[in-house]
């Protein structure tokens, strides 16, 4: 649990970010903000991403691994109010703002990470129904039905 946490849950970032398709559309909107326009602003009127254009490219606070590498990598390491120039990922290219950072504690995160890990670590339950099904003793008397747990 503490390498899962100084891992991903140590640091958190509050991002905002604005998604285009292609790089010249991407930079036309780094010069604007450069020149003091409003990112919320730009979010609505250029952003791709249905999730967040609406709300000024707000995504929130992210620990890392809740977003692709080149985005992860980053984020991380942008200055509070500071906003990067393009980045490619597979879904197109990202204008990203950080509003702020947060240092957690172990005990602030302990219990999701807890939770986490059992998931992670938690059979399908498919596999388990298979395994159940498998070990106990059933006797299907239906005709119709006879095969119905062989799938």
């Amino acid at each position: 649990m503490k390498k899962e946490f100084e891992n991903r849950y140590k640091e958190e970032v509050k991002v905002s970010h604005i998604l285009v398709n292609d790089e010249k559309t991407a930079k036309e909107v780094k010069e604007r903000l450069d020149k003091g326009e409003d990112f919320a602003q730009l979010a609505s009127e250029h952003s791709i991403d249905p999730g967040s254009k609406d709300i000024g490219g707000k995504l929130g606070y992210l620990i890392k691994g809740d977003m692709v590498p080149e985005f992860d990598k980053v984020a991380f390491s942008l200055e509070v109010n500071k906003a990067s120039g393009p980045v490619k990922t597979q879904y197109g290219y990202h204008i990203i703002k950080v509003t702020d950072k947060k240092t957690n504690t172990f005990e602030d995160k302990k219990n999701v990470i807890e939770k986490e890990l059992k998931y992670q670590k938690a059979k399908p339950i498919n596999t388990l129904i298979a395994e159940l099904q498998k070990e106990a003793d059933i006797n299907i008397k239906d005709k119709e039905l006879e095969n119905v747990l062989e799938k």
